[in-house]
């Protein structure tokens, strides 16, 4: 085999190899940036219990978005954090109205309602949320303030795919 053929065949193999370690490294920076600072929902029977209950717990403070006659999903951020947010209408502790969020939820759609913890990147609650959509777009700002995005699609409220206003 002459030296020239295998010096190509060497550096082919290395531009493979470097290509595709820096591929992963790039991957890897990507996940591990974007991870930081968005939170999750985790369902919870005990979150679900409260709003069928019509019970505002203590220590939250609670907003609903979308029609005051057709919610689209209601929450509830705990006291030491601030909700970042122009869509969202703060529902004022004791409102009457609050029950009537609750019921405008169960009954807007065929779909269960679920209560979910909102949890930040680090698996603390901060929050909770109550939807007949099951999953939300949680992102941590400076400062303890949250962004909660809505689950708001023209399509289709039970469909939501990416991301909604906030």
């Amino acid at each position: 085999m002459n030296t020239k053929s295998m010096t190509l065949k060497i550096d082919a193999l290395s531009f493979r190899w470097l290509s595709g370690s820096l591929i992963l490294l790039v991957a890897a920076l990507l996940v591990v940036g974007c991870a930081g600072t968005y939170g999750r929902l985790k369902t919870s029977p005990e979150v679900s219990g409260a709003f069928a209950a019509k019970r505002m717990l203590a220590d939250y403070h609670y907003f609903y978005d979308g029609r005051e006659t057709l919610p689209y999903a209601i929450i509830g951020i705990k006291d030491g954090y601030t909700l970042a947010s122009k869509f969202w209408t703060a529902i004022p502790r004791g409102d009457a109205k609050f029950a009537k969020l609750v019921e405008g939820i169960s009954a807007s759609s065929l779909a269960y309602a679920h209560g979910s913890y909102i949890l930040d990147p680090d698996g603390n609650s901060v929050g909770i949320w109550f939807s007949t959509v099951p999953h939300a777009t949680v992102e941590f700002l400076a400062d303890r303030r949250v962004r909660v995005y809505s689950p708001y699609s023209p399509a289709s409220r039970s469909s939501f795919v990416g991301h909604g206003r906030y």
